[in-house]
């Protein structure tokens, strides 16, 4: 064999063992190629799916915050949408057919690009296979907007067939606009899901709902597109919120008070309007000043001040002292009480009032706000030493824990007792007139509704419901207790004394009205570096109203207020009263209640004799039952039991009989008997006279 031969069946025999390995390999491919698409056909698919789709969180729809009525919306959450479109989905013809009509009508909307760019960068977009383009940029579109745009080509046909489509995000929106809205609340700015604070914060876990999961798919230049999957979990949306606040009044008290801490340039002010009955909050507003690089001045609601603001209450706190005071030593409201010097010394230190009172009764020391006579009625009946009895009461009357209020935020009380580290010999003199202590607005206004209420204390609240669509799923009541906190004895002397604070005592200057109040002043010197400033007030002035019939109780501070008039009965009085005022005007049933009379009642008003046919005609006009029977004359005399009861009347017998008949009924009876008849004026016979034989003179009025 030569050696050619041999190279070329060495190379036979390796092309027959490269054939065979080969096949080998192509039937383990094949093998390979069947395996996978049986048996590991699940895994390698999601692990696809996986590779190209993300699970996506499904927001859900937030709450809704309504008013008292159930039907007014504090908030609630509308959708806002962008536009979004996949230029290469629509078939050729579709797309080719819609284009120039699509692009001037993105071009007429949005006004960002002219018609002919439009096109070119949707069309540049179908050839390059992009999945994802957002029309009008960052703009968000209401839903009306989003019904315009989906009348566009390609746009009708629906997302599966013409390519466009909307990217949906919630926006929480405040109907009213700023109103209550520190009491609201609103939603972090980070992520625009969870409440900050105000009602959205404290009612977070009602509110928020239940978020769903999905799935989206990573298309091309980092975008997402939502795809529907079975294996999605739809979100649960949060159930409503329904409040106690009443929009009307929520407006009444902020106009009041912003007018107010305009006029005064104050540095924050607060008011609260309660319902005394059932502690509902119906109105809680809250302003803060604020000054832009322009240096002017405005007011917003940034705080919420009434709910965590704890400072001296000033002498808005001398109403639990005097309660304490007629509790323990059953003093009577014209008991003598102090001659008041303008300016005494404890333990070296100036105690003073605002000017020198003379002599008054314990009423008057309240009337007037004396420091010197609670000082004097406290050392009495309490002394300084340790005043454990004070303290008693003070615990009794619940002003040593906080309202239980149920928005987040409201601090504990900060009431002094024997046992306090800072207790000393000047406590208890300056703690009875509202220093040394540090109460919120609602906490003190809470105190006050129950004086207002019978001596029953009860929690303010501001929500009353929760619903999930028209179903209750949760109520609240606020806590009560049963006990009263002083005697009705006590209440009866108190409220007389608050009454008498706006007629005869600092408040005089809001007395009068419609709507009476009742209430007391308080104006406390604010504390700078850990001392008190003089000429720097924490004014407040807290009752309620009407003052015989109480329905509702009221708080109105007013911090740091400049000015001539600084003092809580030119600042605070008339804002309470104001806001008394107006509530009054629009809660009708405060106000007095008319009887309007019976048609009965009306008739035998009247008293007027006349015909029984002419009187059965009236009564059968008027409904009357009872009415009268037979001929000649009658007079509807008496309404018992709200009937008439007819008195028979005969012109006949005597002159005297034709006393109330009409003219019509006088004249004809006279002649009839032979008289002639003369008479002056118009109306019913008053009085009668005889002018000469057989003449008669009537007198008619």
């Amino acid at each position: 064999m030569s050696e050619k031969s041999s190279i070329k069946e060495q190379i036979k025999h390796r092309s027959r063992w490269t054939i065979f390995v080969l096949g080998l390999v192509g039937v383990a491919i094949f093998i390979k190629i069947i395996y996978l698409q049986t048996s590991q056909k699940k895994e390698l698919m999601s692990k696809v799916v996986d590779f190209q789709m993300k699970e996506r969180i499904i927001d859900a729809t937030r709450g809704n915050i309504y008013a008292s009525d159930g039907q007014s919306l504090l908030a609630t959450s509308i959708p806002k949408y962008q536009v979004v479109f996949d230029p290469f989905q629509a078939k050729k013809e579709l797309f080719e057919s819609s284009i120039d009509s699509l692009s001037i009508l993105l071009s007429a909307y949005f006004q960002d690009y002219s018609y002919l760019e439009y096109k070119e960068r949707i069309s540049k977009a179908r050839k390059a296979k992009t999945r994802y383009m957002l029309f009008g940029g960052s703009r968000k579109l209401d839903h009306v907007e989003k019904e315009k745009i989906q009348k566009f080509p390609l746009f009708r046909e629906g997302p599966n067939k013409g390519g466009g489509r909307f990217e949906i995000e919630e926006y929480r929106f405040l109907p009213f606009d700023n109103l209550a809205m520190r009491t609201i609340g609103k939603l972090d700015r980070k992520t625009n899901k969870i409440g900050d604070f105000g009602i959205e914060a404290s009612f977070e876990n009602y509110l928020r709902g239940k978020d769903g999961k999905g799935f989206y798919e990573r298309l091309a230049g980092g975008y997402q597109k939502p795809v529907n999957l079975e294996s999605d979990i739809n979100s649960e949306p949060g159930w409503d919120v329904v409040t106690t606040l009443d929009v009307n009044f929520q407006d009444i008290i902020e106009s009041a008070l912003r007018n107010q801490v305009f006029k005064t340039q104050a540095k924050y002010g607060t008011a609260v309007v309660m319902e005394i009955a059932t502690g509902e909050v119906k109105a809680i507003a809250n302003l803060t000043r604020t000054m832009d690089a322009d240096g002017v001045i405005s007011y917003i609601e940034d705080q919420n001040y009434a709910v965590k603001e704890g400072t001296d209450p000033g002498s808005t706190f001398k109403l639990p002292t005097m309660v304490a005071l007629l509790e323990k030593a059953n003093l009577q409201p014209t008991d003598y009480g102090v001659n008041c010097p303008g300016e005494i010394r404890h333990n070296g230190l100036s105690f003073t009032c605002s000017h020198k009172h003379g002599e008054l009764t314990v009423q008057e020391i309240f009337e007037q706000s004396c420091n010197i006579g609670i000082y004097s009625l406290m050392k009495k009946h309490f002394g300084f030493s340790t005043a454990e009895d004070y303290f008693a009461y003070l615990r009794q009357f619940r002003l040593d824990k906080p309202s239980g209020f149920q928005l987040k935020g409201e601090p504990y009380p900060v009431l002094k007792n024997s046992k306090s580290s800072t207790f000393s010999g000047t406590t208890v003199p300056w703690m009875s007139i509202g220093y040394e202590s540090r109460i919120t607005p609602i906490q003190m206004l809470t105190f006050y509704n129950a004086i207002a209420n019978d001596g029953q204390w009860i929690q303010p609240i501001i929500v009353k419901e929760i619903r999930r669509g028209v179903k209750v799923e949760e109520v609240f009541t606020a806590n009560r207790i049963s006990e009263p906190i002083c005697s009705a004895s006590t209440l009866k002397k108190i409220r007389q004394m608050m009454e008498g604070v706006v007629t005869n005592g600092t408040a005089k200057n809001v007395n009068g009205g419609t709507c009476q109040i009742a209430g007391k002043t308080g104006t406390s010197q604010k504390r700078v570096g850990g001392n008190y400033k003089q000429g720097l007030y924490h004014t407040s002035f807290i009752g309620y109203f009407p003052a015989k019939k109480p329905k509702y109780s009221c708080v109105v501070v007013i911090d740091e207020p400049v000015g001539a008039n600084i003092y809580a009965a030119d600042v605070c009085a008339p804002v309470f009263k104001t806001i008394a005022d107006k509530i009054f005007a629009y809660d009708i049933s405060m106000h007095p209640r008319l009887v309007l009379k019976s048609n009965v009642q009306k008739l035998a008003d009247k008293q007027n004799p006349g015909k029984i046919s002419d009187h059965k005609s009236i009564a059968q006009r008027l409904g009357i039952q009872n009415q009268p029977v037979g001929d000649g004359f009658t007079n509807p005399k008496v309404v018992k039991n709200d009937s008439v009861i007819w008195e028979s009347k005969n012109p006949d017998k005597s002159l005297e009989s034709i006393k109330g008949l009409s003219l019509k009924d006088a004249l004809p009876l006279l002649e009839n008997k032979g008289f002639k008849v003369r008479y002056s004026g118009f109306g019913k016979v008053k009085a009668y006279s005889m002018i000469g034989k057989n003449i008669v003179a009537l007198v008619l009025q």
